[in-house]
């Protein structure tokens, strides 16, 4: 079994691949493919720390899922947040206490049914919400530059296909259904 270190050592040259490489198998290029993205994922999450910090948000960059989710779909019920999220309702609860005593997201219970509670973005929330895509955006023209206004269409329908394929496959159980 290969350790994240080893991983990430394996892969430190990755970006420096020269493109003219042949692939002479399938599992190098599915190796490859992988730790690049898993590579990207990290250097995001390194990227969006340093943003958090130097803008002085005080949410935590692993709640930025949340506030994205909310962005992109104001208004959603509990439920429907933690399947999007994919996070455990109990943690998912856990969380919303958090923001909701911070100001930044609001709890609205339904008043046909009080089982279904309703969540949005408070103003506060939302210009945080805002932040986020404005550093995502940065962060994806740091990594694109160089690239056709094509390709980047190209990568783009590519990940999209890879996502549907994944659904489409169910390699991706959701577990908090």
């Amino acid at each position: 079994m290969i350790k994240i270190k080893e991983f990430d050592s394996l892969f430190e040259n990755v970006y420096n691949v020269d493109r003219q490489i042949k692939w002479e198998g399938i599992m190098i290029l599915a190796t490859s493919v992988i730790g690049l993205i898993y590579r990207m994922a990290n250097d995001f999450d390194d990227y969006l720390k340093i943003e958090l910090k130097k803008r002085e948000i005080p949410i935590e960059g692993k709640h930025v899922g949340l506030f994205m989710v909310l962005f992109a779909h104001n208004n959603l019920q509990f439920k429907d947040i933690a399947c999007l999220w994919k996070k455990s309702k109990s943690t998912l609860c856990d969380i919303l206490c958090k923001y909701s005593e911070e100001g930044l997201v609001e709890k609205i219970n339904c008043t046909l049914d009080k089982r279904h509670l309703y969540i949005k973005l408070t103003e506060k929330g939302l210009k945080y919400a805002r932040d986020f895509d404005e550093i995502a955006g940065e962060f994806l023209e740091k990594i694109t530059s160089g690239l056709s206004e094509e390709q980047k269409k190209e990568l783009k329908a590519i990940l999209i296909d890879m996502g549907d394929n994944l659904k489409k496959n169910k390699f991706e159980k959701n577990i908090y259904e």
